[in-house]
């Protein structure tokens, strides 16, 4: 062997694996648990439902007391109405008889 085929073949040689390098190998292959979300995250997802939730009961609020506000005043306008009705045919009683 000449000189050019030694620096060659010291060249090409499979050098050692550092110590450690299988056990970290095999630990980075191992599949990782599911990533869990912050908590920020959960109690900001709770907290955008709570509000969603309570904005719409708080409509739903709303509306029936706006339901029952125009029943008052419709029965308010009915009563005042037969009132005016009695005293116009009252009215119109007294204007026949005499």
């Amino acid at each position: 062997m000449n000189e050019f085929e030694k620096e060659l073949r010291f060249a090409l040689r499979r050098p050692e694996a550092p110590a450690g390098f299988v056990s970290r190998v095999v630990a980075q292959t191992k599949p990782k648990a599911a990533r869990r979300w912050p908590a920020w995250i959960a109690a900001g997802v709770a907290a955008g439902l709570i509000l969603s939730a309570s904005g719409f009961e708080y409509r739903q609020y709303r509306a029936r007391k706006a339901s029952r506000e125009l029943i008052t005043a419709l029965e308010i306008a009915g009563a005042k109405l037969n009132m005016t009705q009695q005293k116009i045919s009252e009215l119109n009683r007294r204007t026949i008889n005499e």
